[in-house]
């Protein structure tokens, strides 16, 4: 069961997370900010169930979806399947403007660290355990993610849905926190936006820099969302080490939170 008040830090950091990009040039498919509402239909919220990270933000973003009065909501999550047996992908929303236009949104919220011996400044941004990268992410949503609307499949599924499938525009909501190496934290970085720079990380082999005196926590992943300061919970670095080090030898990066007197960091240790 997942309480109440940590439900409504979770989607308070979702809310206050920018997207990664607001130049139209940076990439072909215009990104859309779509605001979020105070406050959510929480009594709506399955919370018997532990989501994990990316479902979590799925449902907060449907769910404040539905309290926008510029949009209207038409689907979610549609499954397209080809023989009814094989699924190809899935579109994350489906809204409806109030001048009529409807959009296909795809939405990511990425954890990503800068790794400056990459070729390029968009290769660089790559996920804490070296499974994802930005550059990754853009093509997915350029070759699979968003030509999944001009599928026949997908076209007769919103047909039948009463959506019209033809003149749909297309947009990505991209949220993302990023890290950088300690001696990067004060450089600016030409393609993103830099409010989205929220702390930074170090190596497992730096874990001797940290402070003693500093309280720490490691929250869990779903709680990444989370802003620091909202954490009720801190503990010292020695009572921590342990499951530091636990996570470093299964090849996890974890995050760290970091409260010193009334200032508060967050920083990814990396096990490469």
């Amino acid at each position: 069961m997942i309480e109440l008040s940590k439900l409504k830090k979770q989607y308070q950091g979702l809310k206050n997370t920018p997207i990664l990009w607001n130049d139209v040039d940076f990439y072909e498919y215009r990104p859309i900010e779509i605001p979020f509402h105070e406050n959510i239909d929480w009594a709506s919220i399955d919370t018997s169930k532990h989501h994990r990270l990316g479902k979590l933000v799925e449902i907060f973003y449907q769910k404040n979806l539905e309290k926008q009065e510029a949009y209207c909501s038409l689907a979610h999550n549609i499954q397209i399947q080809v023989d009814k047996h094989q699924t190809i992908g899935e579109l994350d929303f489906i809204i409806q403007k109030k001048n009529n236009e409807i959009h296909h949104i795809e939405l990511a919220y990425k954890f990503y660290l800068y790794k400056p011996d990459e070729p390029n400044e968009i290769n660089r941004w790559i996920g804490p355990n070296l499974k994802d990268s930005l550059a990754q992410k853009l093509l997915k949503l350029k070759s699979k993610q968003f030509p999944l609307l001009k599928n026949n499949s997908t076209k007769k599924i919103l047909s039948k849905k009463g959506i019209n499938p033809h003149n749909i525009k297309q947009s990505v909501h991209f949220l993302a926190q990023l890290y950088v190496p300690l001696h990067l934290r004060n450089q600016t970085f030409a393609n993103i936006n830099h409010e989205c720079i929220k702390g930074y990380y170090i190596s497992h082999q730096e874990l001797d820099i940290l402070p003693n005196g500093d309280l720490y926590h490691l929250p869990i992943k779903v709680d990444w969302l989370i802003d620091p300061k909202n954490n009720d919970t801190w503990c010292s670095f020695e009572e921590i080490k342990k499951e530091i080090i636990e996570q470093i030898n299964f090849k996890h990066s974890p995050l760290l939170w970091v409260k010193r007197n009334k200032t508060y960091e967050r920083l990814f240790i990396t096990f490469w």
